[in-house]
């Protein structure tokens, strides 16, 4: 409760600021729950740094790391009133406002992060984007590339089978909480910055993600096995509100624009090239890393149901990869 009115005395803050009449440059709030020092603080920085730059400073950036603006829900829902501008995420984040967004999390839609890009930058991608929208008022821009989210836990396994029951946090949307029970998991919702201290008090017994995501929450150090299912592969984008984007001047638009398509590239070449060295840093922490033991055909098959408990979703994870 006190970290919630922590919260919301900053952001009151930072509204306060963000619409004083005496402000020459035009302030950019970026809410991120993750380290400065993670791959995402970086690509942030590098937005901030590119935005200031080609705005010739008339765009201001100010980066709120660590979750200090509250869970990435809190974070979206202030969009709506101007007290966060930017986030720099995995598009289902939008999941409980708009529940088409979580297509891209479907999971085994892509058998590469090649071909996961390609569509989201073709006509199935661009479609999602502009009815998301049209549904909410929030704007996806610039997706990334990005790596396949595997499944990490405290205990000791050597495939999906050893980790049956286990329980496992997820995304609070449906589109994870029912596949991971489709996988065999307990699917536990829980905010993702408080998972590594209910991991070393055994409330839940793992997380799944991308690898560049766990090293940022730590996971190396509570974490004895990383299953590599591949369920689900999704990149980031930068999420803003749409009305207050083409409120910015022309020239700061484009500045804008510009600032998130270079450090969408940013994070996914770096993350591209930094996954085997996040790997070995794993195991020299003592995490093994296992194959799932399944075939990708047979998860496919135990995720069926979720096509009857997301019919929407299905219809737009087809369109989203052309099919």
């Amino acid at each position: 409760m006190l970290k919630l009115l922590k919260a919301a005395i900053l952001v009151a803050s930072i509204g306060m600021t963000t619409f004083s009449p005496a402000l020459a440059a035009q302030k950019v709030i970026v809410g991120d729950t993750g380290s400065p020092t993670g791959i995402i603080g970086r690509t942030l920085a590098l937005f901030k740094e590119r935005a200031e730059k080609y705005s010739n400073g008339d765009l201001q950036v100010d980066i709120f790391s660590n979750s200090q603006l509250g869970t990435f829900g809190t974070m979206a829902t202030q969009m709506k009133v101007n007290l966060v501008n930017v986030m720099f995420i995995q598009p289902d984040a939008l999941g409980q406002q708009v529940s088409i967004v979580t297509a891209n999390s479907w999971p085994f839609l892509f058998s590469n992060a090649d071909e996961m890009l390609k569509a989201w930058n073709g006509p199935g991608g661009k479609a999602l984007i502009a009815e998301v929208e049209k549904r909410s008022g929030y704007r996806m821009i610039a997706p990334s590339w990005n790596v396949p989210r595997w499944i990490y836990t405290s205990r000791e396994a050597k495939s999906l089978a050893d980790v049956k029951g286990m329980k496992i946090r997820v995304p609070g949307t449906a589109i994870y909480v029912n596949q991971l029970k489709y996988l065999g998991l307990s699917s536990t919702p829980m905010n993702i910055a408080e998972v590594f201290t209910a991991m070393q008090q055994k409330v839940v017994e793992g997380m799944e993600g991308a690898i560049s995501d766990m090293a940022t929450y730590s996971m190396q150090d509570v974490s004895k096995t990383a299953i590599k299912t591949g369920h689900v592969l999704s990149p980031k984008a930068f999420l803003t509100y749409g009305p207050w984007v083409d409120k910015l001047t022309p020239t700061n638009k484009d500045a804008f624009y510009k600032a998130a398509r270079e450090a969408s590239d940013f994070y996914g070449k770096t993350t591209q090239d930094e996954e085997k060295q996040l790997i070995a840093e794993f195991e020299k922490k003592g995490v093994k890393f296992v194959e799932a033991g399944v075939s990708v055909d047979d998860m496919r098959k135990m995720e069926e149901p979720l096509k009857k408990d997301l019919p929407e979703v299905w219809e737009w994870a087809q369109k989203l990869a052309g099919k």
